[in-house]
């Protein structure tokens, strides 16, 4: 779990949750403000949730809990086109639709869209672990309400560094990231970090790059490799792979003047030779190769 981004935004929830207690002392249940009973049919989910999944024998769990000792602490909504939308509280949204029941206490917040998507992923992070991958979805979803990834960051009170190795899941392929859907735990952000950083420096051979990803991943979901390894893995991979191709024999390049040949040009994991028959050029033309070949190797690589 993303420990340091938990505290990050321990400042901000505790902030929503000091709202709530607000509200919750101004008035005990006065269907004319802030606190109401709302029927679950008007009430939408936030469209900023980030957690994907939510498993049953938790929302079970919960449920039982309610049907037992009652809704301890109401959800936060905010009201929108007629409707409400949860601010906070969808397991406990769930959970009363699980009971049957036809209504749910909630207070009313008053708030913006960026404070829609902060709220949501903090409320997670606090009460749940949400995994790198589904933080980095989060975090892309509600990008466009910021005038900028600077100012995202300062709002949830991240330093750019760390926010940028959460959108590192942006390089992988869509098919990966299906996949991930599944087992979002599966990679961390700073094993992504390493991926991306990989296919950016081989992106002129993309094509094996992610054949060789795709290996990596097989291994990975087989529990055959670890996910801190995978960078590793392809670039160990590649480099064999130019090894091998550097290593094999290839035929020499002949160098031919009217016809007949007078010499080659033969390279290998050795070096590169070149040969030419004695009388095969003059000694001016031989200073001049030599001066040519210097000059080739002052130059940078």
């Amino acid at each position: 779990m993303a420990k340091d981004l938990k505290a990050m935004l321990a400042k901000k929830l505790a902030e929503n949750n000091q709202r709530h207690a607000d509200a919750h002392q101004e008035t005990s249940f006065d269907p004319g403000r802030q606190h109401l009973r709302i029927a679950l049919e008007q009430i939408d989910p936030n469209p900023y949730q980030p957690r994907r999944t939510f498993p049953p024998t938790e929302l079970e769990a919960l449920a039982s809990s309610i049907a037992e000792a009652g809704l301890l602490q109401p959800i936060s909504v905010r009201e929108i086109s007629g409707r409400y939308q949860i601010i906070a509280g969808e397991r406990r949204f769930r959970a009363h639709k699980l009971l049957g029941r036809p209504s749910i206490e909630a207070i009313v917040i008053p708030t913006d869209e960026p404070d829609m998507a902060v709220w949501a992923l903090a409320e997670n992070i606090d009460r749940q672990d949400l995994t790198d991958y589904e933080i980095g979805k989060a975090l892309r979803q509600v990008e466009n309400l910021f005038p900028s990834k600077t100012k995202l960051a300062e709002s949830l009170g991240m330093n750019r560094e760390d926010m940028y190795r959460y959108y590192a899941f942006e390089a992988l392929p869509e098919t990966l990231l299906a996949r991930l859907d599944l087992q979002p735990k599966l990679v961390s952000r700073s094993a992504a970090a390493d991926i991306k950083r990989v296919l950016s420096a081989n992106a002129s051979d993309s094509g094996r790059v992610l054949l060789l990803l795709d290996e990596a991943w097989e291994l990975l979901e087989a529990g055959q490799l670890e996910q801190t390894k995978v960078a590793s893995y392809i670039s160990k991979r590649l480099e064999d792979h130019k090894n091998r191709v550097l290593s094999s024999p290839r035929s020499a390049l002949k160098l031919a003047r009217d016809g007949q040949q007078v010499g080659s040009i033969a390279r290998d994991s050795k070096g590169i030779v070149v040969k030419l028959k004695a009388g095969a050029i003059s000694d001016v033309q031989a200073e001049k190769l030599q001066s040519f070949v210097q000059q080739l190797i002052a130059e940078e690589v």
